[in-house]
Formats: structure tokens, C-alpha cells, sequence
């Protein structure tokens, strides 16, 4: 015999709110391995609760002579859709007690899927209801025990921490110097190239500092006095003497 409500998982697990005039009712759908249960809630100081149930033998019916894997596929997902989008009415609706009253499912639909619901007495209706309340609370621990999702994750809602200046490095004093790990022979030898190149320049930006040996100074040399001119003063041109010739006695 073929599993027929293996193929239901999709509707188990939905609930639905239906809005029929002046009344609201809860619509929840649950499959299990024997029946696809529906239970309908009214919502309002006189709350009131019904289930409803279909087995395989009444979802067969539904699909008619040609009952295929993909026939019950295509039911389920088309029971699905209409849940979802909440295309659900209460037929027969009536507030007196015992009232036979059905959830359709796609009551505009060319084929409307009908299940009958019975009132459930109040203690029935309370034990629903608790059992229901216990799984709404495990689900809620993952969420740090909230009854609905956060609208907000955590993280957006945190503050962006302050900029913090930059802190100066770090100086190792003598003792982590001594027990700091070598470091690599590739790293070494690029460290002594910076040094030697930081060397260079140090004394290449000295030398470019240096004033040339002619700039600023007054040369020491001592100017050659012109030819004829007097040594006490090099302007004036210095006298000339004649020597003094005396006569001879032979004269």
C-alpha cells in the first residue's frame, strides 16, 4: 500500500488566522504518520476549540481512480498554497454548542477540500492548548527564550566601539631583547641593507649640509705689490736713489 501521508509533510506545522465577519479563529495543521489532524481555535473571552481529521483512506478519495506518488505530490502542494495564503473559510458557522460546522480549504477553488470539525469539551480544548504552549516555549530557547524572533539581530544593535588613537610601539627593554627568537637569516640581512642604506643617507643630507671652502670667507692671501711700488705703501711708487760718484785724484 502506497504511503499516503509521507507525502504531506508540507502542511504539518502551519497555523493561519481567518477572519470571518466579526469572529477570528486560529487554524493549525499537523500530520503524523496515521492522519492529517486540523484543529480551529475561536479567539475572544468565550474561547472554543474543534479538530478535525482526514486518514489516507479519505485523502485517496479525494484524488479520485488516478493515484499516483506525483497525484498526491500536486495535492499537498496545492493544499499548501491555499493555507498559506490563507484562502480558508469556516462553512456552516454557528456559535450554538455541537454545531456541525467544516474548514474549507480554496472555498473558490474548482475542488474545495472539506473537513469536518467537532467541538472539543474545555478540558480537551485546555490540554490542546498547554501541549501547544510547551513546544512554542522549546522552539523560544534558541532565541534566548523570546516568543517571537528579534527584529533586530544583536550585532546592529550594538554601538560601534570608540576610535582609539594609536598606541606608540612598543620598546623592548633588555631582558625581552635577550630572550626575544632569533630572527630568520633572510630577515637579518634585510635589516643590515636598511642600516647600510639609512648610513648612506645620513651622510650624504651631512655633506649637502657643508658650506663650500670660497663661500663667506675672506681670502688670507697677500696681494704681490706692483713692480716700483713703495712696500710701506703699495699705492705710492717708491723713490728712486742715485748713487753718488766722487772724482778721482788722478783728475
Amino acid at each position: 500500500m502506497m504511503d499516503v501521508l509521507s507525502r504531506f509533510g508540507r502542511l504539518d506545522e502551519l497555523i493561519q488566522m481567518v477572519y470571518q465577519g466579526f469572529d477570528r479563529f486560529v487554524v493549525l495543521s499537523q500530520v503524523d504518520e496515521s492522519t492529517w489532524t486540523i484543529h480551529l481555535a475561536l479567539k475572544g473571552p468565550g474561547g472554543r476549540w474543534w479538530r478535525g481529521a482526514r486518514s489516507s483512506q479519505d485523502i485517496l478519495g479525494i484524488i479520485g481512480t488516478s493515484v499516483t506518488p506525483q497525484a498526491l505530490d500536486i495535492l499537498a502542494e496545492r493544499l499548501s498554497e491555499t493555507f498559506v495564503n490563507g484562502e480558508l473559510a469556516i462553512d456552516d458557522w454557528s456559535p450554538e454548542k455541537d454545531a456541525n460546522i467544516k474548514l474549507t480549504l480554496g472555498p473558490t477553488s474548482k475542488t474545495p477540500v472539506r473537513v469536518p470539525l467537532v467541538e472539543l469539551s474545555p478540558t480537551e480544548g485546555a490540554a490542546y492548548a498547554a501541549a501547544l504552549l510547551s513546544e512554542i516555549a522549546l522552539q523560544a530557547q534558541p532565541r534566548r527564550c523570546r516568543l517571537n524572533p528579534p527584529t533586530f539581530s544583536a550585532s546592529t544593535t550594538r554601538l560601534p566601539p570608540l576610535a582609539r588613537a594609536p598606541s606608540p610601539p612598543k620598546t623592548l627593554d633588555r631582558k625581552e631583547a635577550l630572550n626575544a627568537p632569533p630572527l630568520p637569516a633572510e630577515a637579518q640581512r634585510k635589516i643590515q641593507v636598511l642600516e647600510a642604506e639609512l648610513a648612506e643617507a645620513k651622510a650624504q643630507k651631512a655633506k649637502s649640509k657643508s658650506p663650500p671652502l670660497n663661500s663667506g670667507t675672506k681670502s688670507t692671501a697677500v696681494t704681490q705689490a706692483p713692480k716700483g711700488a713703495s712696500l710701506a705703501n703699495p699705492h705710492k711708487k717708491a723713490r728712486k736713489y742715485q748713487a753718488l760718484e766722487f772724482a778721482s785724484d788722478e783728475e
